[in-house]
């Protein structure tokens, strides 16, 4: 009988441990272009997080932990707005005001840097933790909007070594910059498609002949006379404040650039249709970019060259290391399969062996972005 209640007992220990384990915990949240995650689990962690604080206000991880969850949920439009995000960080300059951490959150808080009252809370959250990596996309920013090389490539040989970004990431810039002819102007879009890219150029040496122009921020007056100085191009006078929409103000920046320049223009294969729309005949896929240009020309050519000649692409088939980034890379590397497929069909009508090659990988890619039905589709059609 002692033993019969002696093997309840236990059994009640492991269910308990069980449901224990089942409880949701905090974790350190990360911005949505390091790690995916769903609105639901940044309204979990936003709650655990604010309920550790109330238990612990001086917690500078938790208060880091907190606004972040909290950020990402205004992005994804979860009901949070800047006036939300601004009495948190008002919350924490109470709590922890000489910490890394308000330092760091007061300035990412307030946009790109431009106020030099923001720039300082950067500089002394580098002085109070210099080798922290959340700091490295801020001073890239802050040193773009000056072009200032020498410090761009301090930031990006520091950002190397910190392993911050993932590999794919830097594998996915590598190809978007390969290709692009030289002295390209390529716009780009996001985070993912242009602190890597810049950061391979400073820290690397690689296609340092290209012009990576991130389309928020040439939408900076003083930036964008800046770079428009540096390619010989004549200053945009006009602001956003001349134009009724920002659609407008970003087309009439992007002709801009296409008037006033003889150098091949591109845009990342990440980018916006409606940054082309205009003129969307005249944009061609060339792999992990797009080329603007009015005469045709033999693209399923360049992308067989860029495919077999320039690109990195083992890492699409195999995996070797457990990447905190893995899911963001994979949504990224949705962007191949447009010319995968292109490429799929010219080998399949060449009876060249390389087709099945490129069907299998074309799956892989296709099956981590729930896409294996659309695409199957796809590939069964007739060329």
């Amino acid at each position: 009988m002692k033993r019969f209640f002696t093997s309840i007992a236990l059994s009640l220990l492991v269910i308990t441990a069980v449901l224990a384990d089942d409880e949701p915990k905090r974790q350190t949240v990360y911005s949505l272009v390091k790690q995916r995650q769903t609105t639901e689990w940044y309204k979990e962690q936003a709650d655990l997080w604010k309920k550790y604080l109330d238990e612990k206000p001086t917690d500078g991880d938790a208060w880091l932990n907190f606004y972040t969850a909290t950020r990402m949920l205004k992005i994804y439009n979860q009901g949070v707005s800047q006036e939300d995000l601004n009495k948190l960080v008002d919350n924490m300059e109470k709590a922890i005001p000489e910490s890394f951490e308000f330092h760091y959150v007061k300035y990412w808080n307030g946009g790109n840097g431009t106020d030099p009252s923001l720039v300082s809370h950067l500089q002394k959250a580098y002085e109070l933790e210099p080798n922290r990596a959340e700091l490295n996309d801020d001073f890239m920013s802050y040193y773009e909007l000056k072009r200032d090389k020498e410090n761009l490539e301090k930031v990006a040989k520091r950002w190397l070594a910190s392993n911050d970004i993932s590999p794919n990431l830097y594998a996915w810039n590598y190809n978007m910059l390969q290709s692009t002819e030289e002295d390209a102007i390529l716009f780009t879009v996001g985070d993912n498609d242009t602190y890597p890219a810049i950061v391979l150029q400073h820290g690397k040496g690689i296609r340092t002949d290209v012009a990576v122009i991130n389309t928020s921020l040439i939408a900076i007056k003083d930036y964008r006379n800046l770079w428009l100085k540096e390619l010989g191009m004549p200053l945009m006078n006009k602001d956003f404040d001349d134009y009724e929409s920002w659609t407008a103000f970003e087309a009439d920046i992007i002709n801009h650039f296409k008037t006033n320049t003889t150098r091949p223009i591109y845009f990342a294969i990440s980018a916006h249709p409606r940054l082309y729309e205009s003129f969307k005949d005249e944009i061609h896929n060339v792999g992990m970019a797009l080329k603007w240009s009015p005469e045709k020309f033999d693209n399923i050519a360049v992308i067989k060259r860029n495919y077999e000649k320039k690109f990195l692409i083992d890492h699409l088939k195999v995996e070797f290391q457990n990447d905190i980034s893995q899911g963001v890379a994979d949504h990224a590397n949705a962007n191949y399969l447009i010319s995968m497929l292109t490429l799929y069909n010219h080998y399949k009508e060449s009876e060249d062996t390389k087709a099945e090659e490129m069907r299998l990988l074309i799956q892989r890619i296709a099956e981590k972005n729930n896409m294996e039905d659309k695409v199957e589709s796809v590939i069964k059609k007739k060329p």
